[in-house]
């Protein structure tokens, strides 16, 4: 298990740097590519000749420059500590989007050193925009310094998404999407976990959850929400870390009354 993160620490420049080169290269592999070679994992988790592809480039830049770092990405995800620095890699978030031609897809890269986040990276596929955080630095678009919203729980926008064995217990996840969708002004489901963390950093969200997400899903996106001022716990209000497989990510008025009506109707989830 993670540590909590427990503060900032200084962070290289040129591994800022590294992750940009490396999630740019990876969204230069998807962003031409026809949807090929599909195959699953499990029942509806797909993953193409694509994500292996873009994965290969990344790692290529990462292994080339920071040689002595562990990586943990999620075409090939080895059991790794998370003592050291440690990269965490989803070569394509948001692969149905992809199959299916929807253009919300995104390229994550974190690093982290013993447990603790040091920067986070996610590429906008198709409508290249670059989200990055920075511990102790702010979080980032394009050269545009990034804020959370200010919404409340009745006026927010909430993102969310469903697990791959969703089939397994669809009416108690239902019964938690209705009890969410009648306290918020909308609620949304994307497919791409790591963009929908950097829209709540945006200020584009108010807020997300979800469970069952995986570390490289989340890593980059975490600290984008807190270094844009926002808050991410587990359901008991326990600091997340991207080893953790349930999380609220929000602003800092949406998140107590949100978490709370979460862990409330999520017992058996």
């Amino acid at each position: 298990m993670a540590s909590a993160y427990l503060g900032p620490r200084v962070v290289d420049v040129n591994d800022l740097n590294v992750a940009l080169e490396a999630a740019r290269l990876g969204a230069d592999v998807i962003r031409p590519e026809q949807v090929r070679s599909v195959s699953y994992k499990g029942a509806v988790d797909p993953v193409t000749e694509t994500d292996t592809l873009a994965q290969q480039r990344i790692l290529s830049v990462l292994s080339h420059h920071r040689p002595e770092d562990a990586i943990l990405a999620e075409e090939q995800p080895n059991a790794v500590g998370t003592d050291g620095r440690l990269w965490l890699v989803d070569p394509l978030d948001g692969t149905v989007n992809f199959v299916h031609r929807i253009p919300h897809v995104a390229v994550s890269i974190a690093l982290y050193e013993d447990g603790e986040p040091l920067l986070g990276v996610v590429v906008d596929v198709f409508h290249r925009e670059e989200f990055s955080a920075v511990t102790g630095k702010g979080a980032w678009l394009d050269g545009h310094r990034l804020e959370v919203s200010n919404a409340e729980l009745g006026s927010s926008v909430v993102g969310t998404g469903f697990p791959y064995d969703r089939q397994t217990r669809a009416r108690e996840l239902g019964t938690v999407v209705g009890d969410v969708l009648a306290r918020v002004q909308g609620l949304r489901r994307m497919g791409t976990a790591s963009l929908d963390l950097a829209w709540v950093a945006a200020g584009r969200l108010d807020a997300f959850w979800e469970i069952g997400l995986k570390p490289w899903d989340v890593a980059a996106g975490l600290l984008l929400v807190r270094e844009a001022g926002g808050i991410t716990t587990d359901l008991d209000g326990t600091q997340s870390t991207p080893f953790d497989g349930r999380f609220v990510a929000s602003n800092r008025i949406v998140h107590g009354p949100l978490r709370t009506l979460l862990a409330s109707v999520m017992t058996d989830v």
